[in-house]
């Protein structure tokens, strides 16, 4: 780094102007940035599933759809005045521009009074008028047909399907799509009736809206406390200011990054900034310490700055090196949005340190003599004094220490085996969120608010209106309606479970009917008669990823011994074969981020025994995130899985920085005990700065509105203040057993 810095020190005009062009070009990439509303980066986009999935989307359309709930909780909606308040809502959702369908109690046939004419079939509405007697109330009320979708079993909850127009809409229209439905929503909630609405749509808006509201929130607040705590840690507010300009550099840079090449933002890439924000800061912290510490010894601004830049650079560029790596590990991971994030969190890191090493030098240069007393409170004293005490204490009790991070191990293993997958967008949001208080109302009261979708896939040569494949279809959708969690099953053949049995018993009539009964429904959205293919849905209840793949898997049995090639689809369980894909992913991805970080290590430092001294330590808080997760009931979602990769790029950061000064002091002649203790002496302070800040950075995130961002930013900050200890206790006690040193301190 030597080159380096007086390069720095000749060009630094040159620099500064380039620094001022490549932030330009960055700012205006920071400016198209947009976001993603959608979940599809959430899923694996190869492999058999994608493929199927994507066949899905193509055929039939969406999956999406809004549940409307009209709720009377002091009388049965089926009184002349709840009727009346239904066909209201039913006709002002109807009447909304890009509505397509709109499916109620008052655009239900009754399908049990049907009969056929000589001109096709004839159906009866379900409700012939707003005035019913007793006896078609009660014929209502145990209609299996409309129980739970559209009525609920108490009467009180009246359902509304509805379905945007097929045509693809832009982002603007269906935004104000759903804002319109939502106001038409609100608006008929009056004289003591409520109404919910949920659905995919509106995770989608909400999930948008959130991530920007979040940005708005925490980006700000993790400023503030980057700036409170630097401030704090050094009293001049020219070092705190220094910090941030570095900081913001950095954000800019990658966010720019981001924008110039035209990837949207999503629920897990919008955690770049705060992540950027943090872990830039650290090399910061180092260069300002060093910086510090040659003044003390008598250099001046000049010659302090290129010092500086001369001893803590080649530590600061493996860190940054060892970060991003921790990063780079992620994109083995098969989900697209984590797999971005990987790749520019780890690149950020890297800009990181380009911005920091050319900003921060060349600010210390111009910002003026700060007098030595405004740092007195750094200076060698009661803290270096406790960290040398600390490192003796090591020395003499090294088998406690093992001893210590034994029980550690032993307590956090059997909580990474009660660890949960969980990546429901739903149960993600806080406890009263307007969307999972809808969706988790209409999901008790009516239809679940989730589906397990289906293709029936037919040789090219078959009937799909042929009798067999009729009733086999009708046979699995009435075991299907049997699974618990399972609230209802949609199909095209699906109202002739309704319909007078006499009139389905024969084949040839079964066959009519079939023919002609699909033409009252949204015929695109159910039966492809080119293709060959039916599409088979099951609403289910919230459920975990666990039951929820076990139920596709007895689903698609079931179907093969029925004789019926099912293939399992949906948005839902693209969403829980992701989540079951984090966990046999993750592994991969922490044995990945082990490999390139301490083979990078190794590599640098040129020893196995640093390599190993580096291992240690920082597998034990890897250890300790998953145990934590377990004890605490955190899921492994896709935010949470990515803590143990990046978390160990972290922690070695410190880790790197007490190696370089170990290794300095025993090429110099320090004995061991004597080369630990002087690298714990002068690293300690910013080992302990570094970790205090990126805690408090990493908890701005607990504002956020996700529960798995809340729980990616409480554990790492958690982690980061146990790496501390880790840091000051485990390293030394390895570093002493791999050079022999003895219990009594003896080297």
């Amino acid at each position: 780094m030597s080159r380096f810095a007086r390069a720095l020190m000749r060009w630094q005009w040159a620099i500064l102007l380039c620094l001022v062009s490549v932030t330009g070009l960055a700012v205006y990439g920071v400016t198209q940035l947009r976001l993603d509303p959608s979940n599809t980066r959430l899923f694996p986009q190869q492999g058999v599933d994608a493929t199927v999935y994507q066949h899905f989307l193509a055929t039939f359309g969406s999956d999406e759809a809004l549940l409307v709930a009209l709720h009377d909780p002091q009388q049965p909606l089926l009184t002349p005045e709840g009727l009346a308040a239904l066909q209201r809502l039913t006709q002002a959702l109807a009447e909304l521009p890009h509505v397509g369908v709109v499916h109620s109690l008052f655009q239900a046939q009754d399908f049990t009074q049907l009969r056929l004419t000589p001109f096709g079939v004839a159906i009866p509405p379900l409700l012939p008028d707003t005035r019913l007697t007793p006896a078609q109330v009660e014929t209502l009320r145990h209609n299996a047909q409309i129980i739970g979708t559209l009525l609920s079993a108490d009467g009180h909850t009246a359902g509304i399907l509805v379905v945007p127009e097929p045509e693809a809409m832009t982002p603007h229209h269906r935004e104000a799509w759903i804002v319109a439905v939502r106001r038409v929503v609100a608006l008929h909630a009056m004289h003591g009736r409520q109404t919910y609405v949920a659905g995919t749509p509106l995770e989608r808006s909400d999930v948008t809206h959130l991530i920007t509201r979040d940005q708005q929130h925490i980006v700000p607040l993790v400023f503030l406390v980057l700036l409170s705590a630097t401030y704090s840690i050094y009293r001049v507010k020219r070092f705190a200011a220094l910090a941030l300009v570095c900081v913001l550099v950095s954000l800019t840079w990658t966010m720019g990054s981001v924008g110039w090449l035209g990837v949207p933002l999503n629920v897990i890439t919008a955690l770049l900034p705060a992540v950027i924000m943090v872990v830039s800061v650290s090399v910061v912290i180092h260069l300002v310490n060093q910086f510090i510490d040659e003044v003390e010894a008598g250099a001046s601004g000049p010659a302090a700055v290129e010092r500086a830049v001369q001893h803590v650079g080649a530590a600061c560029l493996l860190t940054s090196v060892t970060n991003a790596l921790g990063f780079f590990s992620l994109p083995v991971i098969q989900v697209p949005a984590i797999q971005e994030f990987g790749l520019f969190a780890g690149l950020g890191i890297l800009l990181a340190f380009v911005a920091t090493m050319t900003c921060a030098p060349l600010l210390l240069l111009h910002m003026g003599h700060v007098s030595t007393i405004r740092w007195q409170h750094l200076k060698a004293g009661r803290l270096e004094t406790a960290l040398v005490g600390l490192t003796q204490w090591v020395a003499r009790h090294r088998r406690a220490v093992f001893l210590g991070m034994g029980a550690v191990l032993l307590l956090m293993v059997p909580g990474i085996a009660s660890i949960e997958e969980g990546t429901d967008i739903l149960r993600a949001l806080k406890a009263d969120a307007p969307l999972r208080v809808s969706s988790e109302f209409i999901d008790q009261h009516l239809t679940g608010v989730h589906a397990l979708e289906g293709i029936i896939q037919l040789p090219a040569d078959a009937d799909l209106t042929a009798p067999t494949v009729i009733r086999r279809v009708l046979a699995l959708s009435q075991w299907l309606r049997a699974q618990s969690g399972v609230t209802a099953v949609l199909s095209p053949w699906e109202p002739l479970r309704s319909v007078p049995p006499h009139l389905v018993a024969d084949d040839a009539q079964l066959k009519v009917l079939a023919t002609l009964l699909p033409l009252g429904l949204p015929l695109e959205a159910w039966l492809d008669t080119r293709g060959k293919a039916l599409r088979l849905s099951a609403r289910i209840t919230t459920m975990d990823t666990t039951h929820f793949l076990a139920l596709a898997e007895r689903v698609r049995q079931h179907a093969a011994s029925l004789d019926l090639p099912l293939q399992i689809t949906g948005t839902d369980y693209m969403l829980a074969q992701m989540s079951r894909l984090l966990v046999h992913n993750q592994i991969l991805s922490l044995a990945s981020a082990v490999v390139l970080i301490l083979g990078a290590i190794t590599l640098a430092l040129r020893s196995w025994k640093l390599g190993l001294a580096a291992a240690v330590p920082n597998l034990l808080p890897t250890v300790m995130v998953f145990g934590l997760m377990g004890w605490l009931g955190i899921a492994l979602s896709t935010a949470t899985a990515m803590i143990a990769s990046v978390a160990l790029g972290l922690f070695v950061d410190d880790t790197i920085h007490l190696l370089y000064l170990y290794r300095h002091a025993t090429r110099v002649g320090y004995a061991t005990l004597e080369a630990v203790t002087y690298a714990v002496q002068h690293a300690g302070r910013a080992v302990l700065f570094t970790s205090l800040i990126l805690t408090c950075g990493f908890w701005a995130g607990l504002v956020g509105s996700f529960k798995p961002t809340i729980a990616f930013s409480f554990l790492m900050g958690l982690t980061m203040l146990c790496s501390v200890g880790t840091e000051l206790l485990v390293t030394p006690a390895i570093l002493l057993a791999l050079e022999g040193q003895t219990d009594d301190g003896r080297t």
